[in-house]
């Protein structure tokens, strides 16, 4: 039986004290919820860090399945969320899963609040990850100190946003999390430690994405909806090479130069990056089928002449080889 849990997201306590009704339980000390035994082991820490930021973090082992619904809100916040999981969880925006998480290479992800997600952990495997709800307005004023010449250019505007992307969480970042993921939320200094862990985290975003704001300007729906049919394609034609440029800015009905700089505004990479790393995404999920007895199998599979090239490919993703994976997997002698 699957287990539904909606709710949005808010700067105060509000919206936690919401889930807490939702499961049945008490919040302790206005902040911290722990999930009924029969659900799982662990559960939410939120606070307060500054005016116009908040932090939630999450440590549970699911024993059932569960959908973290968060409602679309236009209370002006993008939710930066660090994954920091021992497997792979999902999240689904649109129809669309994108798999989140220290394993997948991919364990941060950028929403706007106005747009809506369901968060699916894992069950029986930790899931450990922290959301910085900051509002835009926070964080457009701290890009724009960045970048004082330009401060003119970078206003976030309020309406409609279509911002939302995925990246690598960088080493820095990654040492924060593993010193946290370690802490008690029963230790007598976890808020503290929980708050000075968040403005790291902050500092390390607003330097590495400086240029984020061009990016979090309006795209029309017109066109969103366009650049979406693009992504869809994609997605749906994994098993097959790269259409290229030009066919794909064909189906957005736009010029190529037009194409390829909104598709890069919108999903925060080129198309073909985009294409190569969800094909590598499905590429893990095969070399775990039992259906495959060797690695160039995958390979051809994904329409790869050569298991050399997928190798290649799979490991400037992933950080290792096909074959690790698939012997982890199937506990077979590769090729």
């Amino acid at each position: 039986m699957m287990i539904e849990i909606s709710h949005t997201y808010s700067l105060s306590s509000d919206w936690i004290k919401e889930i807490a009704e939702q499961f049945g339980v008490e919040l302790i000390d206005e902040n911290l919820l722990i999930v009924p035994k029969e659900l799982g082991d662990g559960g939410f820490f939120f606070t307060t860090i500054t005016p116009g930021l908040s932090v939630v973090l999450l440590d549970i082992t699911f024993n059932e399945s569960i959908h973290l619904r968060r409602l679309k809100s236009d209370n002006n916040l993008f939710i930066i969320h660090y994954d920091f999981s021992d497997e792979m969880n999902l999240i689904c925006i649109d129809g669309i899963k994108h798999r989140i998480g220290y394993k997948a290479n991919l364990g941060l992800g950028v929403f706007d609040n106005a747009i809506e997600n369901v968060f699916q952990p894992v069950i029986g495997e930790r899931v450990f990850a922290m959301r910085l709800m900051v509002s835009k307005e926070l964080l457009s004023t701290s890009i724009a100190n960045l970048d004082l010449e330009n401060t003119a250019k970078r206003k976030i505007k309020r309406d409609k946003n279509t911002l939302f992307f995925y990246d690598h969480i960088d080493s820095k970042s990654k040492l924060i999390l593993h010193a946290i993921k370690n802490k008690s939320f029963f230790d007598p200094a976890f808020e503290i430690y929980l708050k000075g862990v968040s403005l790291r985290l902050l500092a390390k975003f607003i330097g590495r994405y400086s240029n984020l704001t061009p990016m979090m300007h309006q795209i029309s729906d017109k066109e969103a909806e366009a650049l979406n049919l693009v992504k869809e394609y994609l997605l749906n034609n994994l098993f097959g090479v790269f259409p290229g440029v030009n066919f794909l800015a064909e189906i957005a009905g736009m010029s190529v130069t037009k194409f390829k700089f909104l598709f890069k505004k919108m999903f925060v990479s080129t198309p073909k990056n985009f294409f190569l790393r969800e094909k590598m995404f499905l590429a893990n999920e095969l070399l775990k089928n039992e259906n495959f007895s060797k690695v160039s199998d995958v390979a051809r599979k994904l329409s790869y002449p050569k298991a050399s090239l997928f190798a290649l490919v799979y490991f400037q993703q992933f950080g290792r080889k096909p074959s690790e994976d698939f012997m982890n997997s199937n506990y077979k002698k590769t090729d």
